[in-house]
């Protein structure tokens, strides 16, 4: 008995299916490439930059705020804990943003035993002599 012998066909490369890969990333790639957000400029004036002739302001005014809640402006005593609206913090500041400008910076660095009502304190004499250029420090770095 005689068993048919398989004919050697010759394999082919298969190109259906690589087609259809391509076709797949071709799609891929199209629909990615709407998504992409362009860089834009954020306005912000990182220190040091200002615009051309532009005056930079020397004076620097530091606020201390100690464990007690006793406030001393730079480095000088005035305002005790029982002074809640430091109308006398709020005079000298405003006297300062007047002659110096809104761009005068205001470092606060309270102690890391104060309590937050007296930051908050602070805050709104600073707000109520129209500082603009607020930062806080850590008194403990350095």
């Amino acid at each position: 008995m005689r068993t048919k012998v398989p004919e050697e066909t010759e394999i082919g490369f298969q190109i259906t299916p690589m087609v259809d890969i391509v076709a797949l990333l071709i799609m891929f790639f199209m629909c990615c490439a709407g998504a992409v957000k362009t860089e834009t400029q954020i306005g912000v004036n990182l220190p040091g930059q200002g615009a051309p002739g532009e005056h930079v302001v020397d004076v620097e005014v530091y606020i201390a705020i100690r464990p007690d809640g006793a406030v001393a402006f730079n480095e000088a005593p005035i305002a005790n804990p029982e002074d809640d609206r430091l109308s006398e913090l709020r005079a000298k500041l405003k006297s300062i943003m007047q002659k110096f400008g809104e761009k005068t910076p205001v470092f606060i660095q309270p102690d890391p035993g104060v309590i937050h009502q007296r930051v908050v304190d602070v805050l709104d004499a600073c707000a109520a002599s129209g500082v603009k250029n607020l930062t806080f420090q850590d008194v403990t770095a350095g």
